[in-house]
């Protein structure tokens, strides 16, 4: 009995320990979390509004193999004035369900697309506190949510009412502030000043071994031309064969095809390309050979033109 004891006594001391010493790791890491928050960095576009209203649409299938690595892409490449571009959510009373692009593109209650992709990251199983998506969203001009839990802490890819495109980190005081028309928390700023900017993307620490930067897998990115203009990046991919382009490849693409600035939103089975209403690329929903397109919580629109 008195053995037992002693075995009670000492089990318990170690496990006072063993939580002490997890509680000590837990500290630091919150202490490492807050000393590595994103600090507000962001750069800023002008425009002018189109002087003809149009959209200036301009899209094509681009193929080819990537420089640095051999291997193939197939991608979706969308040019557009800024002043017709939007981001939707699916619900036309917010992020309240998820629908496959190609629908909500051409709801009744927004203007009609003529190009759409799939919009930012979102909760696939239940929505969260009532709403699917995931970081902040403004949308034509209204508010649809503000998401203190990634919002600020991600980079975001934005249009405000007076004219100007912004992309980077940017803290509540800073998206307080800019009157945004639009606004969508993507994850990673892929390419800045005409530049690859994995590395130095600062939501995701130590890029070079992050498997979300390394994985291959189908993308969805939106991003600001040389040119003035805004531009669409989608690329096909199949995630169980490694399909797909992983970021650096992403930043290297985007790069040939005149970007100055980058930001990825949400891609892998959910990434897809819809041009008045249709389907153009090869959604892979289930991460499988299947082709098959997956409902989402929000949308990238290139609003028609008006007859």
């Amino acid at each position: 009995m008195q053995n037992f004891i002693l075995l009670c006594t000492l089990l318990a001391c170690i496990a006072a320990v063993c939580h002490a010493n997890l509680q000590e790791q837990y500290e630091k890491l919150q202490k490492r979390a807050l000393l590595s928050k994103p600090v507000t960095d962001y750069d800023t576009y002008a425009f002018t509004p189109s002087a003809d209203g149009k959209n200036n649409l301009a899209s094509s299938h681009v193929v080819g193999n990537y420089g640095s690595t051999g291997r193939p892409y197939s991608a979706w490449f969308a040019t557009f004035h800024p002043s017709s571009f939007s981001f939707l959510a699916a619900a036309n009373d917010g992020c309240t369900k998820l629908e496959k692009t190609s629908i909500s593109a051409v709801a009744p209650w927004h203007e009609v697309c003529a190009y759409a992709t799939n919009g930012g990251f979102f909760n696939m199983a239940a929505p969260v506190n009532g709403t699917y998506c995931i970081g902040n969203l403004y949308s034509q001009g209204q508010l649809v949510q503000l998401d203190t839990t990634v919002g600020y802490t991600r980079t975001q890819f934005g249009i405000t009412k007076d004219g100007r495109m912004l992309a980077g980190i940017m803290d509540a005081n800073t998206v307080a502030a800019q009157g945004f028309a639009e606004l969508m928390t993507g994850y990673s700023w892929m390419v800045r000043n005409g530049l690859s900017y994995v590395n130095s993307t600062q939501d995701i620490p130590s890029a070079a071994s992050s498997g979300f930067v390394l994985e291959k897998a189908p993308r969805t990115a939106v991003g600001v031309m040389k040119d003035g203009q805004m531009g669409l990046l989608e690329i096909d991919g199949e995630e169980d064969i490694d399909a797909g382009p992983d970021l650096y490849e992403l930043a290297e693409l985007a790069i040939s095809l005149g970007f100055d600035t980058l930001v990825n939103v949400d891609g892998g089975g959910s990434s897809v390309s819809v041009e008045d209403g249709e389907v153009v690329s090869h959604p892979t929903c289930n991460d499988t050979p299947a082709e098959c397109e997956r409902s989402d919580a929000s949308l990238t629109c290139v609003k028609k033109d008006s007859a």
